[in-house]
Parts: C-alpha cells; structure tokens; sequence
C-alpha cells in the first residue's frame, strides 16, 4: 500500500490520492523545490564548461588521461544514481521519502566539490589523476544523494499532465540562473588569483558554499509540499532495471537525452578552448558570451511553458532539437575576426537550450505512471535516478570524446598561447565543438519521434491506475 500525504492526516487511501491529483502548486511551492536546481546547475555547468580545462591547464594533463580521469566517476554513478532512487523509494522517515537526502546530500556534495578543484600540484601527472579521480568519485557519490531525491519529488508534487510543464518550468529557470552563476562567474573567479591553481580552488570555495546554501533552502522549503509514503521492501536491482526496460516511454526518453546529453558534454567541455584558441577571445568576454544564451535560456523558458501547453511535449521537443542542429554549425567555419556574431549565435542557442532542457523535464515525471499502470509499482526514484545517470554519463561520455578528439588532431596543453597551436588542433576543437554536438543532435531527434505519450494517452493511464488498487511492495 502506499500512503500519499498532502499536508494532512486521517483519509483513506483513496481520499488522498484525490486530493493528491487535484492539489493545486502555489507559485511558492514551485519556487521553493525549484531553488535546489540552482546548485545543481551550478554543479553541472561547473564540471562540464570547466573541469576539462582545469585538468589540461592548470595540472598540464594530456587531453586522453584527464577524459578518462573524468569518465570513470561517471561509470560509477551508473550504479549509485538507479540504486540511491530505488533507496529513496524505499526510505520511511518524518520528513517523507525524499527529503532527508536533500539535507545530507547539500553539505556533501558542495563541501566535495570544492575538495576536487583544490587539488595542489603533486609534482606527477599519475599522483594528480589518482587524487582527482578519488575526489571526484567522492563528488558524484554526494551529488547522486542530493539530486536524485530531489528530482524524484516532481512525480509526487502533481499528477497533473500540464502542471508538471509548469512545475518543470521553474526549474529550468532555476536551472539557468544557475547555469549563469557558473558560466559567467566561473572564468572571472578562476582568472582572479596569480595562478590557474589558486584561481580554480576559489572558484570550488564560491560555487561549492552556492551548493550547499541553495540545497538546505529547498529542504527547508519542501517540508509542506506533496508528497507519497511508501511501505519499504527489499531492494532487487535486476527487477527495477527490468522494470525500465519494459517501461517504452522511458526507454525512448533515456537514449534521446542520453544523445542528447552527449552532444551537450562535448560542446560545453570545448566551449571554453573553442573561445580561447579558435576564436581568440580575450578571457574578460568569455563570461558576457555565456551570460548571453544564459539570459536568453532563462527569459524564455516561460514562452516554452505557453508553447508545450499547445503544441505538445514530443512536438515542442522536435522544435527545439532541429534549431540546437541549426546553430550548432555556424562555428565551424566561423572565422575568428568575426566573433562578435557570436552573440547573435549564442542568443539563438539559448532559445534552443532552453526547450531541450525543459521537455524531458516535463516528460519523464510522465513514465512514472506508465511503469505504475502496469506493474502496480510506483518508482519514481529509480526512474530520476536512471535519468540523473543519463544526463551525466551523456555528458562525461561528450567530454570523453572531445578530450580524445583533441589527443588525435595533436592540441598542446598546458598553458600554450593560441598562435602555438596547430591548425589542426585548432580543427580538432571546432569540430569537437559543433559538428559532433550537430550530429548527436539528430540521433536524439530520431529517436524522440517515437514517443507517443501524449496528454490523451496520460490521462487513460491515470484513469487506468485509479481503478486499480496501488501497491507499494
């Protein structure tokens, strides 16, 4: 049996799953779980535009050993995320399900990624790799306690097909404004101190206390929200994965975000060596370049909102992965004299950004009841946390491949100027940065066109599941 408890006590089963289903979000309750995406993003946008860079200057690591330094963590988390979401659907506490992690996983994760970009100079590149694998193990780990949970709770917030667009729309808000933190503030903090060494562990201090503050807020925030109890039962990995498996929606889902994921790895790992070395910006302009497909993602994710209300999740989803192949292109032969279009790139690439963000989003909370209509089973912490392994596999597998493709066109690290690399390391990065994002891009479109829950669909299945009685072992 399962328990669902919204803010009150004493209802049968039935009364509360109905008043769980017509429970209306305040703008405050949205605001509130959103806030937590804040440091997520930050964490995110953290790894992915900078920990590249951070290996092969200010460590001088090759391109090849700092991809695998970067990968193996997140072969490691194929395992923590689905299991931490099948623990959380299993834990029984005051606080709900959910929450207790929320408040663990904020200290851990921010104080954990502040370690990994304090690693001194151990004076041997295999010393440096061992201890940045370990604290960056250690980092995935914390951040797998935080998110999952965290993402789980939107199945449970609403059971409303277009409030979780809505409600997936204030954290893809979040999530840019977080995103801008990172982007923007990143190469200043970094740049700040007499060293790429010094100035990348006050960037771990800054962004790291930004993920604990933000994370113990949406603990704090979420305590009244909605949210489903269920009876704890033994954990069987081989079902749950299974259950995934057999669950269509969520299978088309995972492989389009996890193309999707990867082109998103590459194209954010060589955005920085794409502005340095290709397009020859000075650092003070890196920032300004980032804050504009921040605001831009940030500003219209609402209009996104409007237009997956009317079009449709699956159809609004297409239209944003054909315009991020679209601008993806131009920097592949852009010359460098013409960089200050890359603003109007970047404008249009927010635009794209954000729907690609915010659709699977809104879509995934979706599977949970597909999964629950068929095998009596609700299982939205396994699902998030399948997806949370998807988002950063595609990415660690996108910087593993662009940090290879930088190895075989023969980039030289270690803090050379532009003018000392070779043309085709300097091809290597534009193509690392663009045509292979453009290409994943189109897979993940090809794969998304099979989805076929739409909104009439949904609500057959919700019909389906109150007809039955729900089971929670």
């Amino acid at each position: 049996m399962i328990w669902l408890n919204t803010m009150a006590s004493g209802y049968p089963t039935e009364k509360l799953r109905e008043r769980h289903e017509t429970y209306s979000l305040s703008w405050q309750d949205k605001l509130g779980w959103a806030i937590g995406e804040l440091g997520v993003a930050i964490y995110v946008g953290g790894t992915m535009s900078f920990f590249l860079f951070y290996l092969t200057e200010a460590h001088s690591i090759s391109p090849a050993w700092a991809g695998v330094a970067l990968l193996v963590p997140r072969i490691w988390d194929g395992i923590t995320d689905p299991f931490m979401g099948a623990v959380s659907d299993r834990t029984k506490s005051s606080m709900g399900r959910r929450r207790p992690y929320l408040f663990v996983g904020a200290i851990a994760y921010g104080a954990s990624f502040y370690m990994v970009l304090s690693i001194p100079d151990m004076g041997s590149e295999n010393t440096t790799l061992i201890y940045l694998v370990a604290g960056y193990l250690l980092a995935s780990t914390a951040i797998t306690i935080f998110d999952v949970p965290y993402s789980s709770m939107a199945a449970e917030m609403t059971q409303s097909y277009k409030e979780r667009i809505s409600l997936a729309g204030y954290k893809m808000v979040a999530a840019r404004v977080g995103i801008l933190f990172a982007g923007g503030l990143g190469p200043v903090l970094y740049n700040s101190k007499d060293n790429l060494l010094e100035g990348f562990s006050y960037m771990g201090l800054v962004f790291g206390a930004a993920m604990t503050i933000t994370g113990l807020i949406t603990f704090y925030l979420t305590r009244n929200v909605p949210r489903i109890e269920a009876v704890s039962h033994s954990i069987d990995l081989r079902a749950e994965m299974a259950a995934l498996w057999a669950n269509l929606p969520f299978r088309i889902l995972f492989f389009g975000f996890l193309f999707q994921n990867i082109a998103i790895g590459s194209s954010a790992t060589m955005l920085v060596y794409f502005l340095t070395f290709a397009m020859l910006i000075d650092a003070s302009l890196i920032g300004p370049l980032m804050l504009v497909a921040g605001v831009t993602s940030t500003l219209v994710t609402p209009v996104w909102v409007m237009v997956a209300g009317r079009l449709g999740k699956k159809e609004t989803y297409l239209l944003g992965l054909t315009l991020a192949i679209v601008m993806a292109l131009p920097g592949l032969v852009l010359p460098a004299e013409y960089y200050y279009l890359l603003f109007a790139i970047y404008f249009l690439s927010g635009i794209s950004d954000a729907v690609n963000q915010l659709m699977p989003t809104s879509m995934i909370p979706d599977t949970v009841e597909a999964d629950e209509v068929r095998t009596g089973k609700r299982r939205e912490g396994t699902i998030f946390g399948a997806m949370a392994f998807c988002r950063k596999l595609g990415m660690a597998f996108g910087a593993f491949f662009a940090s290879w493709i930088l190895q075989v066109a023969g980039f030289i690290g270690g803090g050379m100027t532009p003018e000392m690399q070779t043309e085709s390391g300097l091809l290597g990065i534009r193509i690392a940065y663009t045509l292979l994002p453009a290409l994943l891009w189109l897979g993940a479109m090809m794969i998304v066109r099979q989805y076929a829950l739409g909104e009439q669909q949904f609500d057959q299945i919700k019909n389906e599941i109150r007809e039955k009685p729900v089971r929670g072992d």
